[in-house]
């Protein structure tokens, strides 16, 4: 039994068939690897636009909250304030109190 290179043969018509269909299933292949990559491109910019997005929107939640926060501390001096005008001597004893209080825990 001789070998006989591939060259030696003449191709039938079922090989030349074959050869089309390989060919044929390369450009498919080649057809899906393109409709996935614009696929995943996609994706990825639909997840940036997503994530975009929530970013915006967390920084502006925090920014509501920063503004709130702020309001209730401008009331709170406020309402101190009005206090100690209105009864100065109290908010020194209560001052006194409070820093008495703080020297003790400090030495423990």
């Amino acid at each position: 039994m001789s070998m006989n290179s591939p060259n030696d043969f003449t191709r039938t018509g079922s090989e030349g068939d074959i050869e089309k269909q390989l060919q044929q299933l390369r450009e498919d292949l080649a057809a899906l690897a393109r409709s996935v990559a614009a696929a995943g491109s996609n994706k990825a910019d639909d997840l940036k636009y997503k994530a975009r997005r929530a970013s915006n929107e967390a920084m502006d939640a925090s920014a509501q909250v920063l503004d709130s926060a702020r309001a209730q501390f401008q009331s709170f001096e406020r309402d101190i304030e009005r206090q100690i005008r209105t009864k100065p001597l109290q908010s020194v004893a209560i001052a006194a109190g409070i820093g008495f209080l703080f020297a003790l825990l400090s030495r423990r």
